[in-house]
C-alpha cells in the first residue's frame, strides 16, 4: 500500500512541472517562448528554459536579457522572442544600362551661344564596330543569414536583365556587355535594337530629318532640300532631286534625278558621282563623273568625265579631268565661257622632254642594297652593347645615327617604287591616251587646257578628239577605241 502512495505523490509531482512551450517560426529566424503553469505558485528559472532551448537545438540568437526578465517578473502569460537569427541579404536584381540615347525627339541642337541648330536633330547614332551598346550592371553581393539552429540561410539571386535583340549586335563572353558587331548606325524599337549598314531616309533630307551623318551608305527616297547637307562613310543614293545642298561620300554618288547647287551646292565622293543632270554645282571625286546634262558646273573628277545620253552636253564652268572628258557637245553657240581640261601626273611625265626618271629600277636596286647593309650594321652593333659595356656611349651614338640612315632610306625606297610603278605605267600610255572627245561639236569660245597646253578655239570642231602633241595641243579624229571607251 505504501508503494501505491508513493509512485501517486511522485506521478502527482511530475503533473506538478511547468510545462515550457518553445515555437519556432516556419523561416526558422525566430523562436518564441511560454510557459503553462499548472499552479499559480510555480515558477520557471532562466537556467530551466536554456536547458529547454538547448535540448530542441536552439542555440544562436539567444535572447538572454528577454529571458531573464520573463522568468524573474513571471511574465509567463506572455508569448516572447527568445531566440533571432540574422536574415540573408537578399540579391538586388541588375540593371540594364543603355549607352546610347533611346528617345530620339528631333529636338534641334543647342549652340554653345544658347541659339539651336535646327539642321542636327541628331537623327542618325553612328556606331563602330566592337563599341559597347548597353551593359548590365550586376547585383550587389548577398549575404546568408543564420537561422536559430545556427544553420545557414541561403540568401535569393537578384535577377539579370535581358539585353535587346536584333541584328549585328554581339553579346560579350561574360554575357554583360551588348556590343556593334559592325559599323553602323542604331535602330533601337522597345526590345529590338539593330546596328544597321545602310541608313534609309523614307521622305526628304528638310527640317524633318535634319542633316544626316552616318557612317555606312545612306538611301534617300526623296529629296535632299537646300540648305541641308548629308554625309556618309559609303555609298549615297538620292531617288529624286539634289537643290543647293552639300552630299560627301567615301563610296559612290548616284542621284537618280538631278541636282540644281543654286550656286552653293557640292558633292564630293571617294568613288564615282553619277546623276541625270548637274547645274551650278561643284563636284569632286575620285573616280569618274557620269551625266547626260552638265551646266555651269565647277567639276574635278580623278579620272573621266562622261557625259551619255540624249544630250551628252557640257556647257559653261569649268570641268577638270584626270584622263578623259566625252561629250556629245562641249560649249555652246552663244559663247558661254566653257574650260575643259586634261590634268594628270602620269600626262606630265609622257609630256616631259628630258624625263629625270631614268634609271629608276637601278636607284631602286643600289637603296635597297644601302638599307640591307645598313641593317646588318645595325644588328652586329646591337649585339656588342648587348654583350659588352666598353664604348658603351659611343657605340650608342653610332647606333641613333645608324637607325637615322635606315629610316632615311626606307623613305627613299617608298619614294623610288612610287616613280617605278608610274614609269612601268607610262610605258603602256600615250599622250592621246589623255584626251577631250567631242563627239557632234565643241563650240568656238571653247578654252581646252591640256597638260601645260591652252588653247582657246576659234573655230567650231566636230567629231574631234583633242590631245597634248610634242609641243601643244592637236586635233585628230574619234576613233572606234574612243566610243567604247
Amino acid at each position: 500500500m505504501s508503494m501505491v502512495k508513493e509512485a501517486a505523490s511522485q506521478n502527482e509531482e511530475e503533473e506538478e512541472q511547468p510545462k515550457i512551450n518553445v515555437r519556432v517560426s516556419d523561416d526558422k529566424l525566430t523562436a518564441y517562448l511560454n510557459v503553462e503553469l499548472s499552479k499559480p505558485s510555480q515558477t520557471v528559472t532562466y537556467d530551466q528554459v536554456m536547458a529547454c532551448l538547448k535540448e530542441q537545438g536552439i542555440v544562436y540568437g539567444i535572447c538572454n536579457d528577454s529571458i531573464r526578465d520573463f522568468c524573474e517578473n513571471k511574465k509567463y502569460f506572455l508569448e516572447i522572442p527568445c531566440a533571432h537569427g540574422i536574415d540573408p541579404i537578399d540579391e538586388t536584381d541588375g540593371q540594364l544600362e543603355y549607352l546610347f540615347d533611346r528617345n530620339q525627339s528631333r529636338l534641334p541642337a543647342e549652340r554653345e551661344d544658347g541659339t539651336v541648330d535646327f539642321r542636327d536633330l541628331g537623327l542618325v547614332q553612328n556606331v563602330s564596330k566592337d563599341d559597347v551598346l548597353c551593359r548590365i550592371l550586376p547585383p550587389a553581393p548577398g549575404k546568408d543569414g543564420t537561422d536559430v539552429f545556427n544553420q545557414p540561410v541561403a540568401y535569393k539571386k537578384g535577377k539579370l536583365p535581358k539585353f535587346p535583340s536584333g541584328k549585328n549586335t554581339v553579346v560579350s563572353e561574360d554575357g554583360l556587355t551588348l556590343s556593334a558587331a559592325i559599323d553602323g548606325c542604331i535602330e533601337y524599337k522597345k526590345t529590338i535594337l539593330n546596328i544597321n549598314e545602310v541608313f534609309i531616309v523614307r521622305g526628304n533630307v528638310d527640317s524633318s530629318s535634319g542633316n544626316i551623318d552616318f557612317l555606312g551608305s545612306v538611301v534617300i527616297k526623296g529629296d535632299v532640300l537646300e540648305g541641308f547637307s548629308v554625309k556618309a562613310g559609303g555609298d549615297i543614293s538620292v531617288r529624286g532631286t539634289v537643290e543647293g545642298a552639300t552630299l560627301d561620300a567615301g563610296g559612290n554618288i548616284v542621284i537618280s534625278e538631278g541636282m540644281n547647287g543654286m550656286g552653293r551646292g557640292k558633292v564630293q565622293a571617294k568613288g564615282n558621282i553619277t546623276a541625270r543632270y548637274f547645274e551650278n554645282a561643284t563636284i569632286q571625286c575620285d573616280g569618274d563623273v557620269c551625266a547626260d546634262v552638265v551646266m555651269n558646273c565647277n567639276i574635278t573628277s580623278g579620272h573621266s568625265v562622261r557625259l551619255r545620253g540624249r544630250h551628252a552636253l557640257l556647257v559653261g564652268g569649268t570641268c577638270r579631268a584626270a584622263r578623259q572628258i566625252y561629250a556629245k557637245t562641249i560649249g555652246s553657240s552663244s559663247n558661254v565661257r566653257t574650260e575643259v581640261g586634261i590634268c594628270s601626273e602620269i600626262l606630265t611625265h609622257l609630256l616631259a622632254k628630258d624625263s629625270e626618271e631614268t634609271g629608276i629600277s637601278e636607284k631602286l636596286e643600289k637603296e635597297r642594297e644601302k638599307e640591307e647593309t645598313l641593317r646588318k650594321q645595325i644588328d652586329l652593333l646591337s649585339k656588342v652593347i648587348s654583350t659588352t659595356g666598353r664604348h658603351l656611349g659611343k657605340a650608342k651614338l653610332m647606333l641613333r645615327q645608324l637607325l637615322e640612315n635606315e629610316k632615311n632610306s626606307a623613305a627613299q625606297i617608298q619614294e623610288l617604287e612610287k616613280k617605278a610603278a608610274l614609269e612601268e605605267k607610262m610605258k603602256s600610255e600615250s599622250p592621246a591616251d589623255y584626251n577631250i572627245i567631242g563627239l557632234k561639236v565643241i563650240y568656238a569660245g571653247t578654252r581646252l587646257v591640256i597638260g601645260s597646253f591652252t588653247m582657246d578655239l576659234t573655230n567650231d570642231y566636230s567629231n574631234t578628239k583633242f590631245y597634248a602633241g610634242k609641243d601643244q595641243i592637236v586635233q585628230g579624229p574619234v576613233l572606234p577605241s574612243d566610243r567604247d571607251s
